[in-house]
């Protein structure tokens, strides 16, 4: 008997057609080819021969057999699993995906374009009993762990100060689920957080545990996939796209630093972690917990409506003290005479700390040597050709590098505009904390290395591991980093965090307010987390007086989610309403304002109509240009009754005017409650 398949294929048929992506296309199933639902073929198409995924296996097809064409071959022996390909229609559904797109997440393009090698030796899972360290749990802990293990299908919320042993939690409901036979998944934010994270699980569970993240290399990222897919790894540590890694028989999840905007995709295709962790909870009946010390406004809201189930450790591990927390005025700094990068107590104590052989941490969240460069003499800037933005100084290679396209050029010793020699640096970055700080050792008569961790040092393989190593094993020490360093890292020898400008982080976005509170309360969260040593923290500002650092000082977490929540109720924003931006780019700047204007005609008149929104506007993005595309958006909030049909309305005029002549040259992206508006 004839067999047909549905594929869904990556092309596009031609100008003004329907896009390929969005519809399944019957083929033959030749009889000597096993091919079954979730199989990636390859399929000719056209005059092309290109990938396809199968989401139907069929004894019958509405086309002729004598009009379709057979299945040529399969790209890999790899299938998706019956659960990922039940739950695409959802997801799609959920976030506005093409088919496509999703199962494109669900398979890495290693797997699926070519025959990548193995990266090691076939590991054999060993008992889980080598390790287990038998730790005991104190009441609090053990209350969690019977919490979830009593009713596990549920959503719960873990709110743990920090250090307070939210991993060894985690650790705990894990043993559980493997030793029920299931498999269990750990989502991380930071790549940062990775080595850290797989090491305290191998040492505990040993070879059962696999890491999938973006930064591994292509045989590594299949080795680790195919021992997830074949039932090897029974544990999976990794960032964002592991949400997708083919576990059978899950019996947890967890998300820790839950409230992490990384969670969400920025680029396409944009989801949000946390919904489809619940999508594939749901399917398998197990229990998703969202770990943090500092739970989203969003997922703390859920809590306190009865939608997630909220579990709270109140206390550090053995009663180890939350370091003090101090505000440091550097307007005052300024006008008694100090313009320096540090206060002047904060200094004398950073020198006193390292004197008496305790580390420190030093948080500055941007990158570089300094932020921008200009002429005094007349004017002129840096500005990347490609982007509105301005081009960072880079020391370590004498470079203005876009952090945003990547371009760079030769930091000038004139000014390229008049030929002065006047040339300022701005805002300071963690290249110039080094260079400074180092300086100022050395005229305290210290020899103390000073790290760095951020992205420009740690790209090449092992470079994130050797830093924490060698930050780990090296007291007295200090580590300088962005954000990379203020989560989830376990550093006993720390007495002393500073955070030179805790200013950075309020910008014109309704978030900026928690995204402050969360990251500078992780980051004070690293100091004095071992037994007998009392943790201090300078929070360097010029704005003593902002409601968040009261909050922050106070680690009173309760008393800002109340602020904010009213604040957000009062002004209409999530989640109370949801937003939706509609982001479009391209080349030619007229051609993205004929889009805009064309897809905003009916929706300004279903406003007109139904007035289902509380704010419509179209408008150019913050940054107006990137990698050399202009970007304008559409941004909607939307009367949370009517959200549903509301968004569904939207979609449906993008996709509309996706398909006109007009629109193939720019790229559209519909994002729901996205993470950020710039």
């Amino acid at each position: 008997m004839m067999k047909y398949a549905k594929v869904v294929i990556d092309a596009v048929l031609n100008a003004g057609a329907i896009p390929a992506q969005d519809a399944a296309w019957d083929y033959l199933i030749p009889s000597d080819l096993a091919v079954m639902r979730g199989s990636c073929v390859i399929v000719p198409f056209g005059k092309r021969e290109i990938d396809g995924f199968v989401i139907a296996v069929s004894d019958k097809s509405d086309v002729a057999p004598e009009l379709l064409k057979p299945i040529h071959g399969l790209a890999t022996d790899l299938v998706i699993k019956p659960e990922l390909l039940d739950l695409m229609p959802q997801i799609c559904d959920r976030f506005k995906l093409r088919p496509i797109d999703v199962l494109k997440l669900y398979l890495p393009s290693i797997i699926r374009t070519g025959k990548p090698k193995r990266n090691g030796k076939r590991r054999v899972p060993v008992s889980m009993a080598l390790t287990d360290q038998q730790v005991v749990l104190n009441a609090e802990q053990q209350h969690c762990v019977d919490a979830v293990m009593a009713q596990p299908d549920n959503v719960y919320l873990l709110k743990g100060v920090t250090g307070s042993g939210k991993t060894e939690v985690y650790m705990h409901i894990i043993k559980k689920v493997l030793e029920a036979g299931k498999t269990a998944l750990v989502l991380v934010p930071e790549i940062g957080l990775t080595p850290q994270v797989l090491a305290n699980f191998k040492a505990r569970f040993g070879n059962v545990v696999a890491m999938v993240h973006s930064k591994l290399g292509g045989g590594e990222k299949y080795d680790e996939w195919l021992r997830a897919d074949q039932g090897e790894a029974r544990i999976v540590i990794g960032a964002r796209s592991a949400v997708f890694v083919p576990l059978q028989n899950l019996g947890a999840i967890i998300i820790d630093e839950e409230h992490d905007g990384s969670y969400q995709s920025d680029s396409n295709p944009r989801y949000l972690t946390h919904d489809i962790a619940i999508m594939r909870a749901q399917w398998h009946h197990c229990p998703v917990v969202l770990g943090s010390a500092t739970p989203s406004v969003q997922s703390f809201y859920l809590a306190q409506q009865g939608e997630y189930k909220l579990l709270e450790l109140t206390k550090r591990v053995n009663n180890v003290p939350l370091p003090k927390i101090e505000l440091v005025d550097m307007g005052h700094e300024i006008r008694s005479g100090n313009g320096g990068i540090f206060g002047t107590e904060v200094l004398a104590d950073l020198i006193t700390t390292l004197r008496v052989g305790h580390s420190a941490m030093i948080f500055l969240n941007r990158r570089g040597y300094s932020q921008t460069v200009r002429c005094l003499q007349c004017g002129w800037s840096a500005k990347c050709e490609n982007c509105d933005v301005s081009m960072v100084y880079h020391k370590d290679d004498e470079q203005l590098k876009c952090h945003y396209c990547a371009a760079r050029m030769p930091f000038p010793s004139r000014c390229p505009h008049c030929g002065s020699t006047y040339i300022k640096h701005g805002a300071m970055g963690t290249q110039k904390i080094c260079a400074e700080l180092e300086k100022m050792l050395k005229q305290a008569a210290l020899n103390v290395p000073v790290l760095r961790m951020d992205t420009d040092n740690t790209q090449t393989k092992g470079a994130l591991v050797k830093i924490l190593d060698e930050f780990a094993k090296t007291a007295p020490s200090v580590l300088v980093g962005t954000q990379m360093i203020a989560k989830g890292h376990h550093f006993p020898q720390v007495s002393l965090v500073i955070i030179v400008n805790a200013d950075g982080g309020f910008v014109a976005d309704y978030r900026s307010a928690e995204r402050t509170f969360a990251l500078l309360t992780q980051v004070a969260g690293r100091a004095g987390r071992a037994v007998g040593t009392t943790g201090k923290v300078y929070l360097q500002t010029y704005m003593p007086n902002h409601y968040v650092y009261k909050f922050i000082q106070n680690y009173d977490y309760l008393g800002f989610y109340q602020r904010e929540i009213t604040e957000r109720q009062t002004t209409k924003y999530p989640p109370f309403t949801t937003i939706v931006r509609v982001l479009v780019s391209g080349t030619v700047d007229t051609k993205i304002i004929n889009v805009i204007k064309e897809i905003m005609r009916p929706l300004r008149d279903y406003d007109k109509e139904y007035q289902n929104f509380i704010y419509l506007g179209a408008m150019k993005c913050p940054y107006g240009r990137l990698q050399n595309k202009y970007r304008y958006q559409i941004l909607a909030r939307i009367k949370q009754t009517v959200a549903d049909e509301t968004i569904n309305y939207m979609h449906k005029c993008v996709k509309v005017v996706e398909e006109l002549p007009m629109a193939h040259s720019v790229k559209i992206f519909f994002e729901i409650n996205p993470a950020s508006l710039s």
